[in-house]
């Protein structure tokens, strides 16, 4: 039974972003060549693709503060890449403490071991592993998809679109330049994919190009952190609600697992000695009982590691989510979630035949479970608001409100104009 890889395609796009350096433990010393060429790497990468393209955005807002529909265009890419780049610096400054969560699963109490976990466990956690994969690979495509059609736009889009035109700064006062021939002195229009400052002259060759291929790589590398830093979020939640499903399912059937695990070990012994039941009390209930209060006391040690790193979650990722709220209304479907499936640990334990257990100690340990799963897991958005559903359609009716506010103000501008 091979272990399964939980993120390892979530890591992978990470790394070749520069969001997941090597270990003591891939590159056995923090300070060899592996790992000294890949903090270059990373800070270059970073540093001139994401924070650098990002300070560029929002200082060409005050060039497109004028033209309404440019100014809020360039606002919401710039909201954007900036919660990106504040995320990027959440993750790095983390980065230790998110790698000890993904480790928990990888090599900790959540990792399934061959001869103790059974097959069914097995077959959830896989699934839930392809299912987030899966995922993963939809949002990059989209994503993927979206940017490389953005960054085409200029090469297909009229002359007359209100798309952004390159303009010169600090060194003319026009708001707008063509690039003008030198037969007829006819004006041609030379469009960038997104807004942002250059100092220099951008709509002359081979300053245009440069900024193009700039511009692309900059959303090139943007887009798969994004993606990939917020579904490796919402993968985390959906291994923790497994978790709490198999924790589920090992209550209401502990009985039965007790059991079967007592005759395993009996067949085991009396393999090749020709040993035969001799009536149908197959064990003593001493030892059922003995064996079902083992089973309950990892049923607690599990319960407690699922709320642990509930915690963990809580602590390290509050400020992502309230960013992830602020930055992406769409993309925040995905990770919402809210751990309500504590409470089906609660009922399984209410329904593991708990009447038939003889000793105080078994039911002592069945009732801390229900006492602890009264409380549903949550996750806030940096304390201010639970992450549930009635919180997601808030943020959406404030969207709207906030739409409808800007559509009259542009409204208004241009009864202005007119």
């Amino acid at each position: 039974m091979p272990k399964p890889n939980y993120f390892s395609a979530h890591l992978t796009i990470l790394r070749i972003f520069g969001l997941w350096s090597y270990d003591d433990s891939e590159s056995r010393s923090s300070s060899s060549p592996k790992s000294f060429l890949y903090s270059v790497y990373q800070a270059t990468l970073l540093f001139t693709f994401a924070y650098l393209f990002t300070v560029l955005e929002i200082i060409e807002l005050r060039f497109s503060w004028a033209k309404f529909d440019d100014f809020i265009s360039n606002v919401c890419y710039a909201i954007v890449h900036t919660m990106a780049c504040l995320k990027i610096s959440l993750i790095l400054a983390r980065a230790s403490d998110i790698r000890k969560i993904i480790n928990s699963f990888e090599n900790g109490p959540f990792q399934i071991r061959p001869g103790e976990k059974t097959d069914e466990e097995y077959r959830l956690v896989s699934q839930r592993v392809r299912r987030t994969e899966k995922l993963l690979k939809i949002y990059f495509t989209i994503g993927t998809s979206v940017v490389i059609n953005g960054l085409l736009c200029p090469l297909y889009v009229s002359s007359d679109s209100t798309s952004h035109e390159t303009r010169v700064k600090n060194f003319t006062t026009e708001p707008d330049r063509g690039l003008i021939s030198g037969d007829d002195n006819e004006i041609v229009s030379r469009k960038l994919p997104y807004m942002s400052y250059f100092p220099f002259d951008v709509g002359v060759t081979p300053y245009y190009e440069l900024a193009y291929v700039y511009q692309g790589i900059s959303l090139m590398t943007l887009s798969p952190i994004i993606v990939t830093t917020d579904v490796l979020y919402g993968s985390i939640l959906l291994h923790i609600a497994t978790q709490l499903g198999i924790l589920a399912r090992t209550l209401i059937s502990v009985r039965s697992i007790g059991a079967n695990r007592l005759l395993r070990y009996d067949l085991y012994k009396s393999h090749g000695n020709g040993w035969k039941f001799d009536d149908g009390e197959i064990f003593s209930r001493k030892r059922l009982d003995v064996e079902i209060y083992r089973l309950l006391k990892n049923c607690v040690a599990h319960h407690r590691a699922i709320i642990s790193l509930a915690e963990n979650m809580e602590e390290i990722f509050s400020t992502l989510v309230l960013l992830q709220f602020l930055s992406n209304l769409v993309i925040m479907c995905f990770p919402l979630f809210q751990i309500t499936s504590s409470l089906l640990v609660a009922d399984a334990a209410c329904f593991c035949d708990w009447y038939e257990f003889s000793s105080a100690k078994m039911r002592r340990a069945l009732l801390s479970i229900v006492q602890r799963s009264q409380r549903p897991l949550r996750l806030t958005v940096a304390k201010f608001a639970t992450l549930s559903r009635e919180t997601y359609l808030k943020v959406v009716q404030g969207s709207a409100s906030y739409f409808m506010f800007l559509r009259k103000m542009h409204r208004a501008n241009d009864d202005d104009e007119q």
